[in-house]
């Protein structure tokens, strides 16, 4: 992700906020139905109640620090005062430098295993509303839940327009270092991947006290986008399918549990010894060194992992800790526990990626095919020349346009597809092809959005040559095309696609199904024929001109993904 706020950074001045002020209301009480009568006290605004800062983990400072989370129950009869945000976890206070479309975080604390509730006014605890988890994105490296650009507040009220009313969740997990970190120390006391480990725990908080209010713990759907739809990918690999899966169905936006390069590597590990050096825990054992940086103050550790991600990750800082296979809870590498059925079973899913995906990835300046090699080069070092040249003959640079007047080549869009099927399109075909071939009753969607409302800002700064970048599914999901910040931009299309595409996502958390009438994107199928295979992949494009197309073959997929999804394309991601 070293490039990635490279493309962003024209958003800073056009799109300054995506939230708008809401209209504040009487505060609701949610009543605990069980026999500890904990109550939690809310806010109301826009006719969306809102339950904010719910502890669902024990604080994760001093000797929890790097640990798996601890479950924190309130005491009996409590009144909780669930009016105002909690603290985010450690990361930087600028999501990405000059980013807008993310909020500066004002707060931070290893206390940080909250999470919030949505919900529509007036909802009784015996409504039994299906439930929509959301996980977040950033590299594993930023994210918070009280973010504006995750307002659940159209996609709530949507959704109850529709017909379709929602329960909408989401937790704070651990990120960076604080949820990553990799030693041996760690590895011994089952201690890897600790931001996974978060938000499981709370999508088990989920399944064990939504019914408080008014959600049906028996028909969760977690969804997320970039690496919060990894994580949701991971969560459907947990423990190898050991352990029984406390949600029902998926939706993979942009990721898939094979989105992280080098989780099968020594990625985390090798950034977690650096780091171990530059804050001065180098010890002669693992163990010495871990109690060590669970010593160091949390702001000292945060703003020197901070520089070092920027440092090393780019001016982004994503991707440089990461989650880690083989480990408990990813007992293998991804693509090996898809390969072999280690999920879990049941599951319905719906996945996609964006067209440009692969845009914020991509240096603008690429113009030759030499060019193309050294940065194929760079990204998949794994990979021997004569393969990169395969690669490079599987995307030709005749099947893709100059755009002259941006003064770009050809060859940059080329090479942002290429990283768009090895990162994102790849991937998640082969996270639903599996799924169909070891659990053939889960129904499996497939989309790709060919459609942004940052099209014209985008346009404006002459970047138009990004198209329908990553994070284009955001306010689209999130029904956010009418907010006060995106709405001099949104075109009646816009509008229109972002009232749909939230009803689909809404349709398919109660049924299944995203087409569901009633403001829904009609006409979507199941990917998949009796056959299974490649041949029977099928494709619902999402907005633009050819919104609502299906498609068995699409952009050459088959012959470049069949590369990507490989033993040796695997190997070359290290997943």
């Amino acid at each position: 992700m070293a490039y990635y706020s490279f493309g962003l950074l024209v958003l800073s001045t056009l799109l300054p906020s995506i939230h708008s002020r809401p209209l504040q209301e009487p505060q609701p009480i949610a009543s605990c139905v069980t026999s500890d009568a904990v109550r939690f006290r809310g806010t109301t605004a826009n006719n969306v109640e809102s339950f904010l800062n719910i502890r669902f983990g024990e604080d994760t400072s001093g000797a929890n620090r790097f640990t798996p989370p601890k479950p924190f129950n309130y005491p009996a009869g409590t009144l909780v005062n669930a009016t105002a945000p909690g603290a985010a976890c450690p990361q930087p206070k600028q999501a990405v430098s000059t980013m807008p479309l993310f909020d500066n975080v004002t707060h931070m604390s290893e206390d940080c295993l909250t999470l919030r509730v949505d919900r529509p006014a007036g909802t009784p605890a015996s409504a039994k509303l299906p439930v929509m988890v959301w996980i977040y994105g950033g590299g594993d490296t930023f994210g918070q839940i009280y973010d504006s650009a995750y307002d659940p507040t159209g996609l709530v009220l949507g959704a109850a327009d529709k017909g379709t009313p929602v329960i909408y969740v989401a937790m704070n997990y651990r990120v960076g270092v604080f949820g990553f970190a990799a030693s041996p120390a760690l590895n011994a006391t089952d201690s890897l991947n600790a931001g996974l480990l978060d938000q499981r725990l709370a999508i088990e908080w989920v399944r064990d006290h939504i019914e408080t209010f008014g959600g049906d713990p028996d028909n969760v759907t977690i969804f997320g986008e970039s690496d919060g739809a990894t994580g949701v990918g991971l969560q459907i690999t947990a423990y190898g399918g050991q352990q029984k899966a406390p949600f029902k169905r998926a939706i993979l936006q942009s990721g898939s549990p094979m989105a992280d390069k080098e989780t099968a590597g020594t990625k985390s590990l090798r950034h977690t010894k650096q780091l171990t050096k530059l804050v001065n825990c180098t010890a002669s054992t693992s163990e010495a060194e871990l109690q060590c940086l669970r010593s160091v103050p949390m702001a000292k550790l945060n703003s020197i992992a901070v520089a070092y991600e920027n440092k090393v990750g780019g001016n982004s800082g994503m991707g440089v800790f990461v989650p880690v296979a083989p480990s408990t809870f990813i007992p293998d590498s991804p693509s090996k526990l898809l390969a072999t059925g280690r999920f879990s079973r049941g599951i319905d899913t719906l996945g996609g990626w964006n067209q440009d995906d692969g845009s914020f990835d991509t240096l603008a300046t690429l113009s030759s095919d030499e060019d193309v090699f050294a940065y194929l080069k760079y990204e998949y070092p794994a990979l021997s020349n004569k393969t990169i040249k395969h690669v490079m003959a599987l995307y030709p640079v005749s099947s893709f346009p100059d755009l002259p007047s941006e003064n770009i080549s050809a060859h940059y869009f080329r090479t942002s597809r290429i990283q768009r099927d090895a990162e994102f399109t790849c991937p998640t075909l082969y996270t639903a092809q599996m799924n169909h071939k070891y659990s053939p009753e889960s129904a499996n969607y497939l989309f790709s959005l060919n459609q942004t409302i940052f099209r014209s800002a985008y346009a404006a700064a002459n970047m138009s040559y990004l198209g329908v970048s990553h994070f284009s599914d955001i306010p689209y999901v999130f029904n956010q095309a009418s907010a006060e910040a995106l709405a001099p931009y949104a075109t009646n299309e816009d509008l229109k696609l972002s009232s749909v595409m939230s009803g689909s996502w809404a349709a398919f958390a109660k049924t299944g199904l995203p087409s569901a009438g009633n403001g829904t994107i009609s006409g979507w199928a199941d990917a998949f024929g009796s056959g299974g295979g490649a041949q029977d992949q099928f494709l619902h494009v999402i907005g633009g001109p050819d919104h609502g197309s299906k498609t068995t073959k699409y952009d050459d997929l088959g012959a470049r993904c069949a590369f990507w999804n490989s033993h040796e394309g695997f190997a070359a991601r290290g997943v």
